[in-house]
Parts: structure tokens; sequence; C-alpha cells
């Protein structure tokens, strides 16, 4: 019968493996042929090995890499927080408790910014006004304080040890404490009159192991010193919960940062509002406590996020670079261009009224434009698709609300009302028109107006680009 093949006895001895043992074998004969079967059999099973490392391989290959870009403070940590959220919440639940003492720190930063700002500012205040409120001119106007603060500023004084002693966990060893605590502010060092100060860490350092180590530690032994740090910030903190409340939500301490014009609820690592809950002694971190948290990373790092829900998918390995966006650092980006599928910029919208750190003289939102137009021109990245993230919509939508005027910054945006939808739709209409005239060649750009702490929200958003990557790169590698 045409395109058949018969079968024969020889062709069924062929196929089997071991092949069953001559007739009249002597036991010298045997004793070679099994040694030639291990050794074929070892050989064989080298060759799966290397076929199956070969495969792994090409399976790695087929994630996705994204490259994060945008300015400082844009919220780009913040992003990869979520799909290390949305991909592997087992993962992203397991470290959790790592997070606490970097959002102790970023609290207890807070709290000694006030401090040191009320010491300097109101040092003033005569002692005969203990017994009675107390009026201060400060730029803007005269604020009322309460006597209780004078007080509040001596309990709260432990919480400069307490600093301390996070930026050591943090740092991990005596060797890197200077690098990684580089910006801590210790004892009566100088604040920066503006804002509370960040801790930062060099890129590939793993502070997470420092403070896993810390852990472990606590956990094998309750008599070492390192030990009982880190359990004894936490008693400090309890004991100093109250009276930070009192601190932030006292009408003359709000009204001395206003008058100064310092917003740290606009600041990343705010959780002033949260100190009730954050300095009890058993807390531990909530998802969205973690997303908030605030570590700068000095230098580009790749994270690699396994997808926990794609088991059986061939491209379920997601490759995400978070690189620093402030000016010093944006001559390391162009090493990622010509290794990625996509890249997410953020734009921060409320950074209409702020300068940058780096450069007082630059307003920041018009930094991000400049930035974005030359991203978009750039000719290596002419074949990739980009996302842009106009974010920190929560923090626009307040600044506008409070009576910041939008058209005093943006002269362009006239005849419209200070309102959210409005400003955000100028903004949306800037950064689409800008990609249209510099993109050297037609693509398509995925728009979304986020706030990147609300994870419900951004959730859905990282699904849908996570969509259209996964159809565009598989299609591209014949997947599909």
């Amino acid at each position: 019968m045409p395109g058949t093949f018969k079968s024969s006895s020889s062709s069924s001895t062929q196929s089997s493996w071991p092949p069953p043992p001559p007739a009249n074998e002597t036991p010298e004969q045997r004793k070679v042929r099994l040694e030639e079967e291990a050794l074929a059999k070892k050989r064989s099973d080298q060759i799966d090995k290397e076929l199956n490392a070969e495969k792994e391989s090409k399976k790695r290959k087929l994630g996705a890499k994204i490259l994060l870009l945008g300015q400082a403070e844009s919220g780009k940590s913040t992003v990869l927080k979520n799909f290390q959220l949305l991909f592997a919440p087992k993962a992203f639940q397991s470290e959790a408790e790592i997070w606490r003492p970097v959002i102790h720190l970023n609290l207890v930063r807070s709290v000694n910014f006030i401090l040191s700002f009320l010491t300097s500012r109101l040092a003033g205040m005569r002692e005969s006004s203990l017994g009675q409120s107390s009026t201060t001119v400060l730029e803007g106007g005269p604020v009322q304080i309460n006597p209780e603060i004078r007080k509040l500023v001596l309990r709260l004084a432990p919480l400069r040890q307490v600093e301390e002693t996070l930026n050591r966990a943090l740092a991990g060893s005596p060797g890197m404490g200077a690098g990684a605590a580089s910006n801590a502010t210790t004892g009566n060092q100088r604040y920066n009159p503006a804002r509370a100060t960040e801790v930062s860490v060099p890129s590939g350092y793993g502070w997470k192991n420092a403070i896993s180590g810390r852990r472990s530690q606590e956990s094998s032994s309750s008599n070492t010193s390192d030990t009982s740090e880190l359990g004894q910030t936490r008693r400090v903190l309890a004991a100093c919960g109250d009276d930070i409340v009192k601190l932030w939500s006292d009408r003359g301490v709000q009204q001395a940062l206003k008058s100064a014009e310092i917003a740290l609820e606009e600041q990343p690592g705010f959780f002033l509002d949260e100190a009730s809950r954050i300095t009890e002694e058993d807390y531990v971190p909530l998802p969205e406590d973690v997303l908030k948290a605030r570590v700068t990373t000095v230098g580009p790092e790749a994270h690699v996020i396994v997808d926990e829900k794609e088991l059986d998918s061939n491209a379920r390995e997601w490759t995400i670079y978070d690189v620093g966006g402030s000016r010093s650092q944006r001559a390391a980006w162009a090493q990622f261009f010509d290794d990625v599928n996509i890249i997410i910029f953020l734009a921060p919208m409320s950074g209409f009224n702020q300068v940058l750190a780096e450069d007082e003289s630059v307003n920041r939102l018009t930094d991000s434009l400049r930035l974005w137009q030359t991203i978009c021109s750039n000719k290596i990245l002419a074949n990739l698709e980009f996302v842009i993230f106009l974010n920190k919509l929560d923090i626009l939508a307040a600044k506008l609300k409070s009576g910041i005027q939008f058209s005093q910054f943006v002269t362009s945006f006239v005849d419209k009302p200070n309102e959210t939808k409005p400003v955000a739709k100028y903004l949306l209409d800037v950064f689409v028109s800008l990609h249209q005239q510099h993109s050297p060649r037609k693509r398509k750009l995925h728009p979304h107006l986020t706030c990147a702490v609300d994870t419900k929200a951004t959730s859905s958003v990282i699904t849908r680009i996570r969509d259209m990557i996964l159809v565009k790169f598989l299609s591209q590698t014949s997947v599909l």
C-alpha cells in the first residue's frame, strides 16, 4: 500500500534500547557491552540535558524586557512594584516584612525633618510662651504655635537614634555604611529646607539581603546587639506613636509648614498620615505600604519577575530595567535601548510647579517634556512601541483643589477651568503631540493617566499592557 512501510524483525530490534544481548555472549563480551551501553546512556543524558538547557534559555529569551524611563521621583520604582504585585503576588508578599525598616525609616525621617524645621525656624519663641499659645511670624504670615509642641519636640528626640539605627540596618555592614546611608539626617545635621532626606543605596548592593540577614540574626538569637537593635526601634516607635500623630495633626505645625511652602505629603516615602498604624510594635506592611516605601537606588538595576499565574507560558519571565532618573544618571539609559521590547515613560503631572532637585532653575514639567521629546526622536528606538504614564494624578488633583493655578506655570493653558480633567487632558494632548511630531517613523503610543499608588487602577492598566506586549512579542517570535 503506497505510503506505508512493512515492519520487520530487524527494524523492531533496531528501534528498541538497549538492544537484546546477542546469543552465546561470553562474560567478557557482556562486560564490554554493558560498559558501552553505560557510556552511550551517559552521552545521551548529557545531550538531553544540553537540549533542555537550550530550550529553557529560549524560553527565558521569550520573556518580555521592559525599560522604565522618566525623571527622578516620576514613579518608576512604584510601577515596578506594581508589576511585581500583579505578576508575582506570593513573592511580593514574602518580602513584605523586609520593607518594614524602610517604611519606619521613611516615617522617622519625616518626623525628624519637622523637628529640625521647628527647632531652626521657631527657636525665637520665648520661654514665657510655654504657658500660652505663641504667635511666630514666618514668611507668609503669622503662625500660631501650640505650647505643647515644645514638649513633643523633647519627647520625640529619641527618634534621632532610631534613624541612625535604621540607617545602619539598611547599610548592612560597616563598609557600606557611608554609601548606603549617605543622605542620612542624624543629630543636629543640617537638613534640606524644603524636603525630608532620602536613603540611597548603590545598584547591585542588595539592601534586601542586608535586612534579611538582620532578621535571621533576630530569629536565631536573642542576646546579640544586632538582634536587639531592630526590636528596640520598634518599641521606641510604638512608644512615640501618639506623639507623632499629635505633632503631625497640630494646626500650628501645619501652618508653619505651609507658610514655608513645604508639602511633605507630596514627597516620596510619606507615611505620617498612617503613623498610628505603622508605629504599632507588631506592624506588618500592607501591599500599599510597600508601594509607597521609598529607597533610592543609585544606578540601573534589572529585576526579573516570574509570572506566577502563567506557569505553562513560554513568556512567563519578565525583565524590567529600573534606571535612575536624575540628570547625572541618564547617560546610562542608552545601554538598554537595543535590548528591550517596550519602553514605559513616566511623566509626573504634579511637577508643573516644582523644580529639579539637581537644578533648581529647571521646571520639572519642562524637563519631563524635553526628556520625552528626546526619547521619541531617538532612532535606535524607532521600532519600539511606547507606553506613557502621566503619573501622580492624585497629587495633581490635590494641588488644583488647594487653589494652585496651573495657568500661572503653564501660560499656554488659557480659557480653561483649573480642574483635574481639563488639565490632565491638556497635558495628555501635549505629550501625544510631541510623540507624533518627533518619532522617526509612525508607531502606536499607549497613553495612560495613572496614580501608581492606586493598586487597583494601576493593575488594570498593567494587565492591558501585558496583553499588548505578549500579543506583539509572541507574534514576532513566531509563537503565534
